[in-house]
């Protein structure tokens, strides 16, 4: 197999997986109201190529790895979801300190 057909079917994979982490982030930014979705999305995306990944690392390199690895991507996409907006929240929540406020109690 020449490079390039190697190069196309990484690509054609790694679309799949970005395609099936969609819809778990689609359902997670509805259900939040769009509050932290963009946050949410990069991770989704890379928890699913994360997961998407791992199947075919493990073993399975055959058609069933494949559907296989969509399952693994579309699971990793729901807690990338959840994770980047629970991430979000987070850092909204955080309080902001003064500019002229010391940074540790000793020095004043």
């Amino acid at each position: 197999m020449t490079f390039e057909a190697r190069l196309a079917f990484l690509i054609f994979f790694f679309l799949c997986w970005t395609i099936v982490a969609l819809f778990p982030w689609i359902a997670t930014a509805l259900y939040v109201r769009g509050r932290g979705a963009a946050i949410a999305l990069p991770l989704a995306v890379v928890a699913a190529w994360a997961a998407g990944v791992f199947v075919p690392l493990i073993g399975m390199r055959d058609v069933t790895g494949f559907f296989v690895s969509l399952l693994a991507a579309f699971l990793g996409a729901c807690a990338g979801s959840v994770a980047g907006v629970a991430f979000a929240r987070r850092l909204k929540a955080a309080p902001a300190r003064p500019a002229d406020a010391p940074t540790d109690k000793l020095s004043s």
